[in-house]
């Protein structure tokens, strides 16, 4: 290393765990920007080299972005509980038939006035993805339903989730999208 250009200390991962981001210039002139897990370890999350440190820059703010999930706490730390548990019902209520039609059939959850920041880090906390899907009448979260086929079963699994967060008091509905 020759010289260190952005660091930063507090990235906290969606596992719990913190970790260490940093952007160096290296001796042969390239630069690095490297997540390394903040343990005795200190596993490689992920590594970029790149040749300038203006991309080394843009590489920093990517991977905080990617990879930093701010502390939850309140509502949203319970959505994200509440995700996790609705995402591990809607698996084991998936069935075995994958026919049909491919689709990305997923639940969506109506959360009027909440931080989409926060909203999509408790998604990432609980392990799914989430978007921002606009219809006529309303937005609503749409979230994916990972570790299941892509006919039948998704669309079981996602079902299932759906009506598990109706069950915990949300006003819960569903994404239907073909492949």
């Amino acid at each position: 290393m020759l010289r260190q250009i952005k660091k930063d200390y507090n990235i906290r991962l969606a596992d719990g765990r913190k970790a260490i981001l940093s952007a160096v210039q290296l001796s042969d002139g390239k630069f690095e920007v490297m997540l390394l897990a903040d343990d005795a370890n200190m596993d490689e999350i992920d590594t970029v080299r790149c040749e300038s440190e203006p991309d080394a820059l843009v590489f920093f703010d990517h991977m905080r972005e990617r990879y930093h999930v701010p502390e939850l706490t309140g509502r949203y730390k319970k959505l994200a509980e509440d995700l996790k548990e609705a995402l591990a019902y809607g698996l084991e209520h998936a069935g075995t038939d994958d026919g049909g039609t491919c689709n990305f059939d997923s639940p969506t959850l109506y959360l009027p006035r909440w931080n989409r920041k926060k909203v999509e880090a408790a998604a990432k906390t609980a392990g799914v993805g989430c978007f921002m899907w606009s219809s006529f009448s309303k937005s609503c979260y749409v979230f994916s339903v990972p570790g299941v086929g892509q006919g039948y079963t998704r669309t079981n699994a996602a079902e299932a989730m759906k009506d598990f967060l109706k069950s915990r008091g949300y006003e819960a509905g569903m994404y239907y999208q073909m492949d």
